[in-house]
């Protein structure tokens, strides 16, 4: 027993030296390759990972962003994103499986996971998507990222001009994802795009999504990842320029033929062309077509100056900060919010406004129940209204009818003692007529003389 007691006090800083010098090995061999990839990499604009969420300083999207909504403290498992090189974790995690096999010694240290941080995602207030609501019509129950706006056509292809400041922001950088408790938020990223979506189309409609949290430029391209159909905001193509574009929103309707996502044929979305970012999406040829209006062009007008963003004819003037990049790797990222909810805290409020949401749904559909009722009366007093009318209506045309039957059959008696009185008229001129005509026989017959 006490020899057992002895190995591990011996084992225990001997681990512990090993590790530190393994960690040291890969802190240099991730060193190296890092600097590789800096001198190697010749979109060094483009190019993003999920390491920028530590090493890239975004105070100015924290403190802008700040005054439209909140900024949650999530755990990067949540997010399904991974970091640090894959060969450093790898090596990490297999010297501590040996280390706990060989000595038995299980620490807390051997089993935390060196790639999981606390990474910081905004959501939107409510007054944000009252907005969406104002410009639907709807009330939903989550955000849903590039509805509250409009889609421009410009020299870096579609657009999406966001209704609000912290809209514009999100709309051309980061990534959007859906939290089950949290709905859609958003994650900060370092490079500007029109939009960050993925698009889908068939003959009638057009369909985009966010692109997802990890999915990142690779050869001038995004790679295809498998989003679900509720991510998609579906739209007519006649209506896919039309401003406040949430309102045509394709709904499902019961005994409606449901669009298949899966169904639509994919088409380009973001791809860097002549070292610029192009949203390409649907034909503009197509949407002129389905849409019967002529789209003009809009040239994009980058600046780094935030008073340099005026509205512009056929110009539209985009405010891209400038984002420093820390070369110190750490366990957290290099700035945060001044203001932070915890995950927990903001499940509460989502947990209220939801309940808040429910009530206000219960009341409206007692409201809209109520309002249906009272149709309903109105209806059955109007029908009775129109009844009664009708009623009396035919009793009217039965009288006027008989009215107008008795003055007929006056009318045709009349007439008939008229020709009666008109036919004893001529009988009586046609009688006179016969006695005139035998007097003047009588009288020839008297005048003629005897024949001897």
């Amino acid at each position: 027993m006490e020899k057992k007691k002895s190995l591990r006090y011996i084992a225990v800083p001997l681990v512990c030296l090993f590790l530190l010098l393994i960690t040291s090995s890969c802190s240099k061999d991730s060193e190296k390759e890092t600097k590789v990839n800096k001198t190697g990499d010749t979109n060094a604009e483009y190019t993003e990972s999920n390491e920028d969420l530590l090493t890239v300083d975004y105070k100015y999207f924290y403190d802008e962003l700040s005054k439209g909504g909140e900024w949650v403290e999530i755990s990067s498992n949540q997010l399904g994103l991974k970091f640090s090189d894959k060969k450093s974790s790898e090596i990490l995690r297999e010297n501590r499986n040996f280390i706990a096999q060989v000595f038995g010694i299980n620490t807390a240290y051997a089993q935390t996971e060196s790639d999981v941080f606390n990474l910081f995602v905004w959501r939107p207030t409510t007054e944000i998507i009252n907005k969406e609501v104002e410009a639907s019509g709807e009330k939903p129950v989550f955000y849903t990222p590039y509805t509250n706006g409009q889609w421009t056509y410009t020299d870096a292809g579609w657009y999406f001009k966001g209704a609000t400041p912290q809209e514009e922001i999100t709309s051309h950088y980061g990534r959007w994802t859906q939290d089950p408790e949290l709905g859609n938020v958003w994650l900060p990223g370092k490079t500007w795009s029109p939009a960050w979506v993925e698009w889908r189309q068939n003959s009638d409609y057009v369909a985009w999504a966010p692109v997802p949290p990890g999915t990142y430029i690779e050869k001038d391209v995004l790679p295809d990842k498998e989003l679900s159909d509720d991510r998609y905001t579906v739209v007519e193509k006649k209506s896919f320029t039309e401003p406040s574009i949430s309102k045509y929103r394709y709904q499902v309707v019961e005994n409606k033929n449901k669009i298949m996502i899966k169904e639509m044929t994919k088409i380009d979305g973001v791809i860097i062309k002549e070292k610029t970012v192009i949203n390409k999406g649907p034909e503009v040829s197509d949407i002129e077509k389905s849409s019967g209006k002529k789209i003009e062009q809009v040239k994009i007008v980058k600046t780094d100056k935030k008073d340099g963003v005026k509205p512009s004819d056929g110009v539209i003037n985009v405010y891209t900060p400038e984002l420093k990049k820390s070369t110190d790797k750490k366990n957290e990222p290099v700035s945060k919010p001044e203001k932070l909810v915890s995950y927990k805290d903001a499940k509460k409020i989502t947990k209220e406004e939801k309940e808040e949401l429910k009530a206000e749904d219960k009341e409206q559909k007692k409201e809209e129940k109520e309002l249906k009722k009272e149709e309903k009366e109105l209806k059955k007093e109007q029908k009775k209204e129109d009844k009664e009318v009708n009623k009396e209506q035919k009793k009217e045309e039965k009288e006027i009818k008989k009215e107008q039957k008795q003055e007929n059959k006056e009318i045709k008696k009349e007439q008939k003692q008229e020709n009666k009185n008109e036919g004893k008229e001529k009988g009586k001129d046609k009688g006179d007529d016969k006695k005139g005509k035998n007097r003047s026989g009588e009288n020839a017959i008297a005048t003629t003389p005897l024949s001897k």
